[in-house]
């Protein structure tokens, strides 16, 4: 199970639908409705993390798609040292994903998930209201590692499929070199993207054959994300993410 029970009635309690909101919205006085508008929007009570304060913007996104596209390789479940380690990359990936499709089934938006690999080409279900929410997560809990990855090829097949305006969040360890030559593709027409580079605290170090290549990914992708501007971060996967959502959902 990819989300806990408790913590899906609480990300419930802190992020009403939308429907209900404006029912709310639609029983406040013009100023009551200005002082809420003001409140929703001002900075987080506490300092928030990265991570937490992109949440919050997204969880604010009207008429927006919201596409993640998730490293399925099956290089996301080992760490980057020789010999390779398992790593909990693609479970936390995977984690992370049904928490944003929940939050956003909530918020009646629109949200689909690639998963990146030649082994696993089929998309998910679009999600476009709440109902939808379980066919997304059974997509999700179905999918397994596998393969070799191939960023630029994947990533401009599926840009090719979007029209409408929309925001892509690509979940990678990017320890694929050629990744960077797809992601041009994700800069035409409206389409927005923001790089999550997830790591294991172990590779976050300094030293090492396998550090010194981790210090070499994360300095490509903080050129290539100036260059292009585009939005990176980077993402610990021992992150509580259930935390970081509710947080996040308090603060939007």
């Amino acid at each position: 199970m990819l989300l806990d029970p408790e913590f899906v009635q609480k990300l419930e309690s802190a992020l009403p639908s939308s429907e209900n909101e404006a029912r709310r919205a639609g029983r406040r006085t013009p100023r009551s409705e200005s002082l809420f508008r003001l409140a929703r929007r001002s900075e987080p009570t506490r300092k928030s993390t990265r991570l937490e304060r992109l949440l919050i913007r997204l969880l604010r996104l009207e008429n927006t798609t919201l596409h993640v596209l998730l490293d399925a390789s099956v290089a996301m479940t080992f760490s980057g040292y020789t010999p390779p380690e398992p790593s909990p990359k693609f479970d936390f990936a995977r984690r992370f994903t049904a928490a944003l499709g929940y939050a956003t089934a909530l918020r009646e938006q629109r949200f689909e998930v690639t998963a990146l690999s030649p082994a696993r080409g089929v998309r998910s279900p679009v999600l476009q209201q709440p109902e939808d929410i379980g066919m997304v997560l059974h997509y999700l809990e179905g999918l397994r590692a596998g393969g070799t990855r191939n960023f630029a090829w994947a990533l401009r097949k599926r840009v090719r499929r979007t029209s409408r305006r929309s925001l892509f969040l690509l979940l990678s360890d990017f320890r694929d070199r050629n990744w960077e030559w797809g992601a041009p593709a994700l800069l035409t027409g409206e389409a927005r993207i923001v790089l999550i580079h997830l790591m294991d605290r172990s590779e976050m170090g300094e030293g090492g054959l396998g550090l010194r290549m981790e210090d070499d990914i994360r300095q490509r992708l903080a050129e290539l994300a100036q260059r292009y501007q585009l939005e990176y971060l980077i993402v610990p996967t021992d992150t509580p993410l259930e935390e970081v959502f509710l947080h996040a959902a308090g603060e939007r």
